[in-house]
């Protein structure tokens, strides 16, 4: 986590995750509780993260996000997050397979 204070709705985002897996919120959900839309949860939950902040996601049937507090959430969330990364980097390889056809600007 930084120094950086968090602003009102980064608090109000923090207070309202629950704590834990089991009772992960949709983010359909916490935007509704919070009165803003779901797109602007998700900035602020990913800049969160970026942040050092705990917080894990269940992108399975009715999962949803919550504050990390065992290690097995914790590595859940890290082991999730680089599965998606070496996807990408996948992606990205098979795709610079061509770059020689495409003058970078």
């Amino acid at each position: 986590m930084t120094d950086t204070p968090l602003s009102n709705i980064e608090q109000q985002i923090l207070n309202t995750l629950p704590a834990g897996r089991s009772q992960a919120i949709t983010l359909e959900k916490l935007a509704y509780l919070l009165q803003i839309n779901k797109k602007r949860v998700s900035n602020i939950v990913a800049d969160l993260r970026k942040r050092g902040y705990l917080i894990g996601s269940n992108r399975q049937a009715h999962g949803g996000m919550y504050l990390i507090v065992t290690s097995n959430e914790f590595w859940e969330t890290v082991n999730t997050l680089q599965k998606s990364v070496n996807s990408q980097q996948t992606i990205i390889n098979a795709l610079l397979k061509h770059e020689e056809r495409f003058a970078r600007v």
